[in-house]
């Protein structure tokens, strides 16, 4: 069973709907008739079609918003719905407190509390029933049309918690879902119930096809996205030498290489074990002698950062190699940078080397499965390395750390994903998914 590409999917428009508005307060721009206020909208402008598009009651699922990835399009997704007039609500499963993303003001946030860990196999199990039945409630007083929920836990969750209801539910796979392992009894929920999905979204085609079996449906593929700041820098800040050089630049004339001054390597991630930092620490050290100008930063924070910390200081490298936490936002960091690394183990779609590659930095990543192949185009945009290959990621990086027409050329090229994985063309994707449910 075949995956269905998003672009595919109709356009569900409903002109004659008219949603109730009891528990949401008036979106962002509200079209006055004579008969009052109008719940559709002209989208001209996006979709090309002068046609109405009926807004829609939305309930967005995740864990948090305190991570990576998954939690900043799950943050920006909701915030870009709400502005094209939809009501949304976000439930988190956690409280709140740690969040790392923002929200539209607009976008309705219910925060659980649900997410202190368990102590033993029962009190695991009356945890788990105490969500399902708090998030049923709260999805119940948000009223939706549709729900769309992020995340392998957090989707199995949802799906038991609607179970019984009309709603139509789109579970959104967001790792790799034959890497990213589940214990029991998640392993045997998930597929069961994904065949009750009105949706299954996926990242790549390769994990639509390891999905397929689960559903009733084939899989819908919606790539990763990224929105970049129109201020962000595209030439490495050591490529600038001076004023005539930077006004070069900025004309599109080729800029002077800088020859000497501090150079560094960037990672972005989780400090997890799939994220695969300490291969990076370990490529990094063997080049180090041979670039004594170079450091390595890696943004990230999670349960191996004690473990990398002992690995920095037996390699002799704590002033070489900076462990600064999460970093928001990222792209002044990347501004300082000349070099990403991503030397993960497995991922799903890869936010932090798309934004890398949209900054114009020159890339270089394990050729892991999903996501890297997709993103780079091997010798043009970035370079690949054989999975878990730790010394040709060395090699790798030596020839790039050695050579700054390489790194250049690696990233004026980079910076071309933005338009293969534009923002709005994955929004459009959601939205066209969410009104087909209708």
């Amino acid at each position: 069973m075949g995956p269905v590409l998003a672009d595919k999917l109709r356009l569900g428009r409903r002109p004659g709907r008219q949603p109730g508005f009891a528990n949401r307060q008036p979106p962002a721009l509200t079209l006055i008739t004579l008969a009052g206020r109008c719940n559709c909208y002209n989208r001209a402008s996006l979709s090309g079609s002068s046609d109405p598009i009926s807004a829609m009651r939305i309930t967005c699922i995740i864990h948090s918003l305190a991570g990576g990835g998954a939690e900043r399009v799950m943050a920006a997704l909701a915030s870009a719905l709400t502005e094209r007039l939809h009501q949304v609500t976000l439930i988190t499963l956690d409280d709140g407190r740690q969040d790392r993303h923002s929200v539209n003001a607009l976008v309705r946030r219910v925060t659980l509390d649900l997410m202190r860990p368990s102590r033993g196999r029962w009190s695991a199990v009356t945890a788990n029933a105490r969500r399902i039945a708090r998030l049923r409630r709260a999805v119940a007083q948000s009223r939706p049309e549709a729900v769309l929920s992020f995340c392998d836990r957090t989707n199995v969750l949802t799906l038991l918690a609607l179970a019984g209801t009309s709603v139509p539910v789109i579970v959104s796979e967001r790792s790799n879902p034959d890497a990213q392992q589940m214990p029991w009894p998640w392993s045997v929920l998930r597929p069961r119930l994904y065949r009750r999905a009105a949706a299954v979204v996926v990242l790549t085609s390769a994990a639509a096809e390891i999905v397929a079996p689960w559903t009733a449906k084939p899989p819908i593929v919606i790539p990763s996205a990224l929105s970049v700041p129109a201020s962000v820098i595209t030439v490495p800040a050591s490529v600038i030498t001076g004023p005539e050089t930077r006004a070069a630049s900025v004309a599109g004339d080729a800029p002077v290489l800088a020859e000497h001054g501090e150079r560094r390597v960037i990672g972005i991630g989780r400090l997890e074990r799939e994220k695969g930092f300490e291969r990076l620490l370990e490529a990094f050290a063997t080049v180090a002698e041979r670039h004594p100008n170079w450091k390595l930063t890696i943004h990230g924070e999670g349960s191996c950062r004690a473990e990398l910390e002992r690995q920095r200081a037996q390699l002799g490298l704590s002033d070489r190699i900076d462990l600064p936490g999460w970093t928001r936002p990222i792209w002044p960091a990347l501004a300082a940078s000349e070099l990403f690394v991503l030397p993960s183990r497995y991922e799903g779609f890869p936010s932090a080397l798309l934004e890398a590659m949209s900054a114009g930095r020159a890339c270089i990543a394990f050729d892991c499965p999903h996501g890297p192949a997709e993103a780079i185009r091997d010798g043009v945009d970035g370079l690949l390395v054989p999975a878990d290959d730790t010394p040709a990621l060395a090699a790798a990086m030596d020839r790039c750390m050695g050579d700054p027409e390489l790194r250049l050329a690696l990233g004026s090229r980079a910076a071309e994903v933005g338009e293969r994985f534009s923002w709005s063309t994955m929004v459009d994707a959601y939205e066209r998914l969410l009104l087909s449910q209708g």
